[in-house]
């Protein structure tokens, strides 16, 4: 058995989103993996061509996929396997020409204690007047909105008035920045729960915010690699 590495990005024609791909692998490396390569479920290269090549010229025969997404949904369940030639996120092997070849689909950033904590103290302490909106991408499952409420309780526990919006498939942001203004925020951060905020439909949302700090995605704090990496097998 020789072991690799994917970092699945969603769109390579987004440049801030191969910028945090290539970060991944960078962190990735420098924890003592080994074989880390970036695809892309659309854009290049593609999932299916990186583990084809990877087999085939470096004989890795079973990988590890990292989808770079915050939270399941109809992409990691199934749009982003299927690209690759598995059935779903649950799917152990594939076939590359005439072999069988081992996958190990993980999970998505999802509810993190850890994330919790680093979105909590990366914000600090608030003040009077100050709110938090989270703006995530949406699904018409339901895990995107329990992810969203999940860390917009954390920021309550820290004294943060905080709400939740979505780009697609759920509450707007226009909806979640007047229940913010209705309860006496006039200083309003969004922070996107987000890979990056470049994505179409989230920079369609942000456009709709109105005034408010935009801050950086949650992929940008250190806790984001340092969870990716915990989803590698402790060997790899």
């Amino acid at each position: 058995m020789k072991t690799g590495i994917i970092v699945l990005g969603m769109h390579s024609d987004i440049p801030s989103e191969v910028v945090v791909a290539e970060r991944c692998v960078s962190f990735l490396v420098s924890k003592g993996r080994k074989n880390v390569r970036v695809a892309f479920h659309r854009g290049s290269p593609s999932s299916a061509d990186v583990i084809e090549r990877m087999f085939t010229e470096e004989g890795v025969d079973t990988f590890c996929i990292l989808p770079l997404t915050v939270a399941e949904g109809n992409q990691t369940v199934w749009n982003m396997p299927k690209r690759m030639g598995l059935p779903d996120n649950a799917g152990s092997w594939m076939m590359v020409g005439d072999h069988d070849v081992a996958t190990r689909f993980s999970t998505a950033l999802g509810r993190d204690p850890r994330m919790a904590k680093a979105i909590v103290e990366h914000l600090g302490k608030p003040s009077q007047g100050d709110g938090i909106l989270l703006l995530a991408y949406g699904s018409e499952l339901s895990m995107s909105a329990k992810t969203a409420e999940y860390y917009a309780e954390a920021l309550r526990d820290g004294g943060w008035i905080a709400e939740c919006a979505f780009a697609r498939f759920g509450r707007t942001v226009t909806e979640a920045m007047e229940s913010l203004r209705e309860r006496g925020c006039g200083r309003i951060k969004v922070l996107p729960l987000s890979i990056t905020a470049d994505g179409k439909y989230t920079k369609n949302a942000l456009a709709s915010a109105g005034p408010a700090e935009v801050l950086c995605p949650v992929s940008g704090l250190p806790a984001f690699l340092e969870i990716l990496d915990s989803k590698v097998p402790e060997d790899w």
